[in-house]
């Protein structure tokens, strides 16, 4: 295994334990240089190259399975897209998750706006309110 390999997975490894010493904090870490089975499986070659590429590949994967589909990440021939690529389709899904985040904090504020006019209009608590809507949904 190439030395800058080891040398950024035991630096890894001394940040989760820093980290980890903090009360109520826990940070996972990667396996030991030494388990060779592990990582000759993970990074073929043994290069940091390799594994910040792999790195690089999961994590668009993920961002688009959790942004769009796994069925549309599963599409994707990550394999060809160069580093730039890869960093921009990474980037492309985390705005899209943004946004429908945003947007459904905006959805929910005005679903709030919207029940407590109602309760004032009908002179009503917010709980008698919610009660009610949720019967209704239920009916």
């Amino acid at each position: 295994m190439e030395k800058a390999l080891v040398d950024y997975i035991m630096a890894q490894r001394a940040e989760a334990e820093e980290f980890s010493k903090q009360p109520g904090c826990w940070m996972g870490m990667m396996p030991h240089p030494d388990d060779t089975k592990y990582w000759s499986e993970r990074v073929p070659t043994g290069t940091l190259k390799e594994f910040k590429r792999i790195e690089l590949e999961e994590g668009a994967y993920y961002a688009c399975a959790d942004a769009y589909s796994k069925s549309y990440a599963r599409c994707l021939d990550l394999a060809s897209m160069t580093d730039e690529e890869l960093d921009k389709l990474i980037d492309d899904a985390c705005a899209y998750m943004n946004r429908e985040e945003e947007e459904r904090k905006e959805r929910e504020l005005q679903e709030n706006i919207t029940r407590n006019k109602m309760c004032k209009d009908f002179g009503i608590d917010r709980q008698t309110l919610d009660r009610w809507l949720e019967d209704a949904e239920a009916a």
